[in-house]
């Protein structure tokens, strides 16, 4: 069918067409099948042809992947929007896509190369002379990628995301938490607790020294993800060192404070709970601008389930 509709000087050539179809997700490895949405394409105007490969090559390309391999669970396209979700420019460059193209990411667990890794992948690129050996598939990958719902590619071939393109994205990438920056995040939450609490670990709200305390997002990490705010996902201010109790409360927007720290027990509030922890409150000191920031969305959230609930019961 490839030989038929784009004729080839050779079988040679056709088979290096039926690869590239393979490679951008049109077509099955090992000929095994074909993207449900390839008919359509076939058939569809010029402007709709642009839309479903868009689609097509989002979910499924797999450079790796060929007649011969199936390396679609790789999730390339994946890989490389989610580098550029954590990466702290919000850009990557040329020099950073042709780290990703040489990189083997199967081995990656967490999903992305940090800034670092992509200069420390480059450097090692340039010793195999990957650029020079691969330069028209870097080209081929490059112009593909400005079909990427979401994405935009400047002349100079640095990535960006498009404005406000966190819903297309999201849809499409892996944002579990990143366990290694949840981890400096508890870090950095229990410095501060210990730098305003004469060196003890304490729940912010009853003030207690215990074990088992949770690290409690105020604007939820989950949330943040999905609108890849990394920042706000992993910052330490952006959460409260809560007894476990509590944490369940608050995580559940069934309790809020006021940015003076005075509690707002919520409708779903036991009497019990809000009896034990009227006098509570949280401390002036760890309610800084950065904080505060974050609980007026938890607030938010917080006042619109208060009003849900009492319109329903």
């Amino acid at each position: 069918m490839v030989g038929s509709i784009y004729e080839k000087v050779d079988s040679a050539s056709t088979r290096k067409s039926i690869n590239q179809f393979v490679k951008l997700g049109f077509v099955s490895p090992f000929l095994k099948g074909y993207h449900k949405l390839t008919k359509q394409f076939l058939k569809a105007s010029s402007e709709e042809k642009r839309l479903i490969f868009s689609q097509i090559f989002y979910a499924h390309s797999s450079f790796n992947s060929s007649i011969t391999t199936d390396e679609l669970a790789r999730k390339e396209m994946n890989f490389l929007v989610k580098t550029l979700m954590y990466h702290s420019d919000k850009k990557l460059n040329r020099n950073d896509i042709i780290a990703l193209m040489n990189v083997d990411i199967s081995g990656i667990s967490k999903g992305y190369l940090t800034k670092q890794e992509l200069i420390s992948e480059y450097k090692f690129a340039n010793t195999i002379d990957f650029e020079s050996r691969k330069y028209n598939q870097i080209r081929y990958f490059l112009n593909f990628l400005k079909l990427l719902p979401g994405i935009v590619v400047s002349r100079d071939n640095e990535i960006a995301y498009e404005e406000n393109s966190e819903e297309v994205l999201a849809k499409n990438i892996d944002t579990t938490r990143d366990q290694t920056l949840f981890r400096l995040m508890k870090e950095n939450l229990f410095r501060e607790s210990r730098e305003f609490y004469n060196g003890k670990l304490v729940c912010y709200f009853t003030k207690k020294e215990q074990k088992g305390l949770v690290v409690s997002h105020i604007y939820g990490s989950a949330e943040a993800l999905k609108k890849l705010d990394v920042e706000a996902a992993y910052d330490y201010r952006n959460a409260l060192l809560l007894e476990q109790n509590t944490d369940m409360y608050f995580d559940k927007h069934d309790l809020s404070f006021e940015d003076s720290g005075k509690p707002l027990f919520g409708l779903e509030c036991t009497a019990d709970f809000e009896d034990d922890h009227i006098n509570d409150t949280l401390d002036s000191f760890i309610l800084y601008p950065e904080r505060l920031k974050y609980l007026a969305i938890h607030r938010e959230i917080y006042n619109d389930k208060q009003k849900k609930f009492a319109e329903t019961n």
